[in-house]
C-alpha cells in the first residue's frame, strides 16, 4: 500500500486499519528539507500519526521506530562509546527532529503502545546518497577513468562508528522481533570507531587507480562532532552482536554501485 498523504491523521490511521500489521517498522524520514516545517513533518509529525493510529487498534501492533545518533549532540570524550541514558543536546535541526519523535514514542508508550527508538548511528553501504561523505567520494572515484584523477574532501580527522547497513537492517529487525516496547531506546552501532580518513584511503584502494586526495575547505559535514561511538551492550543484550564490517569487501561494493549508477546516467 502507498501512503499518498501521510501528513494526513485519518490517511495514516486508514492505511494501519487496513492492514491491521503485528508489527509496523518506521524507517520513513528525512536528513534535509526546503524549510523546518517540511523536515518535522517527515520526522516528527508523521512518526506521530503513525503512533496515534496504532494505538487506536483493539490490539495494537509492535512499532519500531529508527532514530538517530544526532540525538545525542556533542558527548564529551570521557563519555564514550555513548549509552541511551546520555542527555540528549542535539546541535542539528535534524538532530532535534529525531529527538522529537523519541519523545513523542516515550509519550504513546506512557499511553500503552509497545513501542521501541532504535537509536541508528553511521549505517554505510551500496547505494549511499552523495550527500554524505563516502558517497560523494566513491562517486568521484566512480566518474574518473583509467587515469584516475583527485578525490576533493572536507576534514576527514573524524571518528565515527560506522555500521553495515545490511547488519543495521538485520538489527533492526532483531530489535522488532524481540523487543515489547516501553518506549526504551536501543543504539544500533558496532562500538568501535574509525576514522573517515582511514575510510577515504581503503576507498582509493580498492579503487585501483592513481587518485591524489586534495582537501577542499568548502566541503562541510553537518556535524562538529570530533569523536563519536556508540555502546551496543543493549543491543548485545537482546542477543544480537554488530559484527564488525570487513572494510574493503564493503568499500569495494561501495564503489562499484556508484560505478554502475554512474553508466547508467
Amino acid at each position: 500500500m502507498v501512503l499518498e498523504h501521510p501528513e494526513s491523521a485519518d490517511a495514516v490511521r486508514q492505511a494501519v486499519q487496513a492492514i491491521a500489521p503485528d508489527i509496523v517498522m518506521h524507517l520513513a524520514g528525512s536528513s534535509s528539507a526546503s524549510s523546518y516545517a517540511q523536515l518535522y513533518q517527515a520526522n516528527v509529525v508523521f512518526a506521530a500519526n503513525l503512533m496515534d493510529a496504532a494505538s487506536s487498534m483493539d490490539r495494537a501492533p509492535r512499532v519500531l521506530l529508527v532514530g538517530s545518533a544526532a540525538e545525542y549532540g556533542a558527548v564529551p570524550e570521557s563519555q564514550l562509546p555513548v549509552t541511551e541514558d546520555f542527555h540528549c543536546r542535539p546541535n542539528t535541526v535534524y538532530g532535534i527532529s529525531k529527538l522529537a519523535q523519541t519523545h513523542h514514542a516515550a509519550v504513546a508508550a506512557a499511553r500503552g503502545l509497545p513501542v521501541t527508538v532504535a537509536r541508528l548511528f553511521n549505517p554505510i553501504g551500496e547505494g549511499m546518497p552523495e550527500s554524505l561523505a563516502l558517497g560523494s567520494f566513491a562517486a568521484q572515484i566512480a566518474r574518473m577513468g583509467a587515469e584516475g584523477g583527485i578525490l576533493r574532501t572536507g576534514d576527514l580527522d573524524v571518528v565515527r562508528d560506522f555500521i553495515d547497513v545490511d547488519v543495521a537492517a538485520e538489527a533492526l529487525v532483531e530489535i522488532a522481533l524481540r523487543h515489547h516496547g516501553g518506549g526504551e531506546i536501543v543504539n544500533v552501532c558496532t562500538g568501535q570507531g574509525r576514522t573517515l580518513l582511514e575510510l577515504t584511503q581503503r576507498l582509493i584502494a580498492v579503487s585501483r587507480l592513481p587518485v591524489a586526495h586534495a582537501h577542499d575547505s568548502s566541503r562541510i559535514g553537518n556535524s562538529s562532532v570530533r569523536s563519536f561511538i556508540g555502546d551496543p551492550s543493549r543491543l548485545r543484550s537482546l542477543g544480537f552482536d554488530p559484527t564488525p564490517f570487513d572494510v574493503d569487501l564493503l568499500l569495494g561494493r561501495i564503489l562499484e554501485a556508484a560505478r554502475r549508477r554512474d553508466q547508467a546516467e
